[in-house]
């Protein structure tokens, strides 16, 4: 599966895990969930988890995703005052 066409498919994984956040899914599971082959999900998660919007737990054939919740900062230091260039 090329880059371009892989794109989609990132989209609908990330849709559902988005969708679903305290699921754990294996790459069957997904495979079942999302009507797709095993040989195009694994790029695509593997995409997913570089960009840690998934988590992958295990190794191999024993591997699980999750949803990773992405990071939010609450708190901003403002300046008194601002600087001048």
């Amino acid at each position: 599966m090329e880059k371009k066409e892989s794109l989609p498919l990132q989209m609908e994984c990330t849709m559902l895990f988005q969708a679903n956040p305290y699921m754990i899914e294996s790459i069957s599971g997904l495979e079942r969930r999302l009507g797709r082959q095993e040989e195009d999900l694994k790029p695509v998660l593997n995409i997913l988890v570089k960009q840690g919007i998934l988590q992958q737990i295990g190794e191999g054939t024993a591997s699980l995703y999750r949803y990773k919740e992405p990071v939010i900062i609450t708190d901003m230091d403002i300046p008194d005052k601002l600087e001048s260039p």
